[in-house]
């Protein structure tokens, strides 16, 4: 028998609430190793100030920040509960905080903010800069934020699907992800993600579909300076090697 969600405009990702347990077998610790060195690599190279305190918006199940808490201090944010208690289960040294980072305003100013991949998800040039914008009111001054961009329309991977197959003593799943823009002109692409999952027998399919923000370069960029950031666009074959073609890395420091 098959049981069917299909998802669509609700925006609802299951991917990251009611299916967490999925994202929990397919974005494993390890899995974002080259990231986190990555990021912590480049805070050191452009940071102003000693970076101790990093704030992580959008900081997800916490894989990033089982590696990067050997370096600094972390305080994390994303908007799934779920998410945030398996973040919190990996890393008990660090603290989380349930917000949205488009709306986000706490008390504590940090040495650095750090947005990587998550930033995909704003959808509006008003969203990215409110983004910005909250993080530049929660950094020191000659703080540091650093974004990782992932996709730029210049180097979209129209249609693009992969297959992952993972497996553990009571499930076996495969994942399937599609990333497609539907209109050639429009600022947002849909990814489609298809869960086939086999428990005792039985199949549960799952289709959950996300919208995010396609944005090129300079707009990026602008919005970064519009909320008060000295700004510097990056094009790293290094990052492009650990993500994909066409991503690229925004440094902002607080003036």
């Amino acid at each position: 028998m098959t049981k069917k969600y299909h998802i669509g405009q609700k925006e609802e990702r299951h991917l990251y609430n009611t299916c967490q347990w999925a994202w929990e077998m397919i974005g494993t610790v390890e899995d974002y190793r080259q990231l986190s060195d990555y990021v912590i690599d480049r805070i050191k190279e452009h940071q102003s100030l000693q970076t101790h305190s990093v704030l992580h918006l959008g900081c997800g199940s916490g894989c990033m920040d089982f590696h990067m808490k050997k370096h600094v201090a972390i305080t994390g944010v994303d908007l799934s509960e779920n998410m945030l208690r398996s973040a919190a289960k990996k890393n008990p040294e660090c603290e989380y905080i349930l917000g949205d980072m488009r709306e986000l305003c706490i008390d504590n100013r940090f040495d650095a903010v750090i947005i990587p991949e998550s930033i995909d998800y704003m959808r509006t040039e008003e969203e990215i800069v409110n983004v910005f914008t909250n993080a530049k009111n929660m950094l020191k001054q000659d703080g540091l934020l650093l974004v990782v961009v992932g996709y730029d329309p210049e180097f979209f991977p129209q249609n693009r699907t992969t297959v992952d197959q993972v497996d553990d003593k009571h499930t076996e799943l495969t994942f399937i992800e599609n990333n497609y823009a539907p209109d050639p002109d429009g600022n947002y692409f849909e990814a489609t993600f298809v869960f086939l999952a086999r428990q005792a027998g039985r199949l549960k399919t799952i289709i959950d579909i996300h919208t995010l923000g396609l944005f090129d370069r300079e707009t990026w960029a602008g919005q970064m300076k519009k909320a008060g950031f000295d700004v510097r666009l990056i094009q790293d074959p290094g990052l492009e090697a650990i993500e994909q073609k066409g991503s690229f890395l925004l440094v902002g420091k607080n003036l």
